[in-house]
């Protein structure tokens, strides 16, 4: 019995969004490592004292497994062991990615919705996935910086689907055959969700105005068109963040000096750096000899708020003994032990810190 086109054109078009709405996600979350010490050893068990299986050198990516305090579970060359974390640096990577369905959507600092809402996402915005936990998603806001949005405003997809509905597209494309079988797939193609287009709308919000649903009302700032880059919208995520870490490592100031602290009971130099990146979910070496290798390098008439400063506090500047956050204006943040032995402010033009000033490192710029 023949099949009509416009049915034929039907089952396309129905194919094309179960691949698109059905798209499971088969990993909670991913994450690898990179090797930051020269040599560093890969161990039988999370301790200093178990068997050493191999030593990798500087550079080398490794799997995460699992954690365990300070320790990783790695696996490298289908052999798992344990690797201390002062000699990984920790990345996410993507699981899946979606578009925003909603009309204007919460990103929330934790997975519920009485959490610190960080941004505002418009539908149609397409958002890489790191994470899955009972409905809800955990996704990049910037440079090594998430959040998470509720599954039920996300239409998740991935490449093996995009590929699928590629294909199905394609077929569908040579059903077409009359006027009315074109027609009757861009109503369809108007009823679903937004397709991926290079020229959406992407808004960035940062007031608690709209809810969790589709609906919120709230006042945004202008829509930044999308191009291929966005390079605008990025620089505007990548301010907001910087911004945020000055701001929360102020939130810090007054608390003791504590060699190999880093919480809120004590903190040395790179374990305050450390604390403070971690909170906004950038993997960072524990050393600041190793903080001083990573990312990217930055001239001091260059910094801006949320770069690291590095100094020798022995005065020779032959090694980095000493880190801080730049906080704009000419000053960072630290935890001293020269004066105060707390966390506080200073001027890098100080007569004391100037003279032991080394280099500038830019963990967040792209």
């Amino acid at each position: 019995m023949a099949i009509s086109q416009k049915v034929l054109m039907s089952l396309s078009t129905a194919a094309i969004a179960v691949l698109v709405l059905s798209v499971p996600i088969s990993a909670n979350a991913k994450k690898t490592g990179v090797v930051t010490g020269n040599v560093v050893n890969f161990r039988q068990s999370p301790n200093l004292s178990s068997k050493v299986l191999n030593k990798l050198t500087e550079g080398t990516k490794v799997n995460i497994i699992d954690s365990e305090g300070d320790w990783y579970k790695v696996s490298y060359n289908d052999a798992t062991g344990w690797m201390s974390g002062d000699w990984l640096l920790v990345r996410d990577e993507k699981i899946a990615s979606g578009v925003v369905s909603g009309s204007v959507v919460n990103v929330r600092s934790k997975p519920n919705t009485d959490s610190e809402v960080l941004a505002k996402f418009s539908r149609g915005t397409k958002v890489d996935i790191y994470e899955d936990s009972d409905n809800w998603y955990r996704v990049s806001i910037g440079e090594d910086r998430f959040g998470w949005m509720s599954g039920d405003y996300v239409t998740v997809r991935d490449e093996a689907a995009s590929k699928s509905t590629a294909a199905v597209k394609a077929a569908a494309k040579d059903a077409e055959k009359t006027p009315s079988a074109v027609q009757e797939a861009e109503d369809a193609d108007d009823a679903g969700e937004t397709p991926d287009a290079a020229g959406e709308e992407l808004t960035v919000e940062v007031d608690a105005g709209a809810a969790d649903g589709s609906e919120g009302k709230s006042e945004k700032s202008d829509p930044v068109s999308r191009g291929a880059d966005d390079l605008s919208s990025d620089a505007r995520k990548e301010a907001l963040l910087r911004q945020q870490i000055v701001d929360y490592a102020k939130t810090l100031i007054g608390i003791k000096y504590v060699y190999g602290g880093e919480s809120k009971k004590g903190f040395d130099c790179s374990g305050f750096v450390k604390y403070v990146y971690n909170n906004f979910d950038m993997s960072i070496a524990r050393k600041s000899s190793d903080q001083g290798k990573g990312g990217k390098a930055v001239k001091k008439a260059d910094l801006q708020p949320g770069d690291l400063v590095f100094f020798d506090t022995d005065g020779g500047l032959n090694n980095i003994t000493h880190v801080g956050i730049y906080i704009g204006d000419g000053k960072f943040i630290h935890a001293s032990t020269y004066l105060k032995k707390a966390i506080t402010i200073e001027s890098l033009s100080s007569s004391y810190y100037s003279k032991r000033y080394m280099r500038a490192r830019d963990y967040i710029s792209k």
